[in-house]
């Protein structure tokens, strides 16, 4: 009986032993996240993050070192532990730890792993990966990147097709875009439905292209008109988002001189000027040549779309003559033209009415009439 005894304390000190050393090897480590702020981070910004070391095994584990292996768009700020130690942590049971990381600017939305590497017993050869997920979630920023016109020289008068190139500089994507042309002046006024444009999406860095159809009134002028293009979309998360930009329109049109009509009043000569032509000229010099030889000289501050001007010339001889026209646009660009002109003497006959010999008679006529009356007074006054 005795025997038997000792036998079953040797066989529960065997079971025991083997139990310890069962625990010891049964410990199962993860690392888990407990928590993110801001949820979702924007690039640029820094995330904390908590995180918790779970042992969801039956043994305790010693010496356990945490690193984190933080990877592109992540960085550990200073002052952060990378390699954090546990002396236990007992079997179902946990720790919990925190890091500050910086998130890269340049990061687009997405869900990013975050690595780690669990050593056990302070041994850094062996060691067991973990991984949590960062969210990331970029806003998305749309700027007007260039505007391209046709025609390129926008003049009063023309249909002109808009195309604006848009960039989203921003780090998150815009969606369902809807883009409005909206000029500040009724002299430009959108073509039918050439004033709303749709894309579908604008990724980070992409450029996209909306194209609007205006009509330019034909009494514009020379100036840059302004008008609103507004965006309306949604982000990753389905928030909606507005943009507004404001789109000059350098409406330019081009003076074009040219000789109405000439006409011989006495000693001048006079010329009828017009600007045929959709911006003011300025500056307007004419020079009326003869021979090689500069006969007369005209000078007009301006002449604006539509109006002409009439100018008198002296000092010319009879014959074929030159009129040079110098002039400025509203970009202070000159132009020149020259004109050939004929000046003749134009002989006016000014025909009767009457045949010469009915003017004889009725000058016979009236001679007698005169003289009879002059008679019949003499004898009334003789009475």
């Amino acid at each position: 009986m005795k025997t038997l005894n000792i036998f079953a304390a040797m066989l529960l000190c065997i079971f025991l032993t083997a139990s310890v050393a069962l625990a010891a090897e049964g410990s199962t480590l993860n690392v888990v996240l407990t928590s993110q702020s801001p949820y979702p981070v924007e690039p640029g910004q820094v995330v904390d993050i908590e995180v918790t070391l779970e042992n969801t095994g039956l043994g305790d584990a010693s010496n356990v070192i945490l690193e984190i292996v933080p990877a592109s768009p992540f960085t550990l700020l200073p002052g952060q532990e990378q390699m954090k130690s546990f002396t236990k942590v007992s079997a179902m049971s946990s720790v919990k730890t925190s890091y500050k990381l910086y998130v890269n600017s340049s990061a687009i939305s997405d869900t990013y792993d975050l690595n780690f590497k669990i050593y056990k017993n302070n041994d850094l050869n062996s060691f067991i990966n973990g991984e949590v997920q960062i969210t990331v979630q970029g806003e998305p920023k749309l700027v007007v990147n260039e505007i391209v016109t046709e025609p390129s020289e926008i003049e009063p008068g023309e249909m002109l097709t808009i195309k604006t190139r848009i960039k989203n500089v921003g780090a998150g994507s815009a969606h369902y875009i809807e883009f409005t042309f909206v000029p500040n002046t009724t002299l430009i006024t959108p073509v039918l439905s050439g004033g709303a444009f749709y894309i579908d999406s604008i990724g980070p860095g992409e450029i996209a292209e909306a194209v609007f159809m205006v009509d330019i009134d034909n009494s514009a002028e020379y100036q840059t008109y302004t008008a609103m293009l507004y965006a309306a979309y949604k982000d990753d998360s389905g928030t909606e988002g507005t943009n507004a930009f404001t789109v000059g329109i350098p409406v330019r049109g081009k003076p074009v001189l040219d000789i109405l009509s000439t006409k011989l009043e006495d000693s001048e000569f006079t010329v009828n000027l017009q600007n045929i032509g959709t911006s003011t000229a300025k500056a307007i010099k004419v020079v009326l040549v003869q021979n090689n030889q500069i006969k007369d000289v005209n000078i007009v501050s301006e002449l604006k779309p539509t109006k002409y001007k009439t100018l008198r010339f002296t000092g010319f001889s009879y014959g074929t003559a030159t009129i040079n026209i110098t002039y400025l646009d509203e970009m202070n660009v000159e132009h020149s033209t020259q004109v050939p002109v004929s000046i003749t003497k134009q002989v006016v006959e000014q025909k009767s009415e009457l045949p010469a010999t009915s003017i004889v008679l009725l000058a016979v006529v009236v001679v007698e009439t005169y003289y009879i009356f002059q008679l019949r007074k003499g004898k009334k006054h003789g009475k």
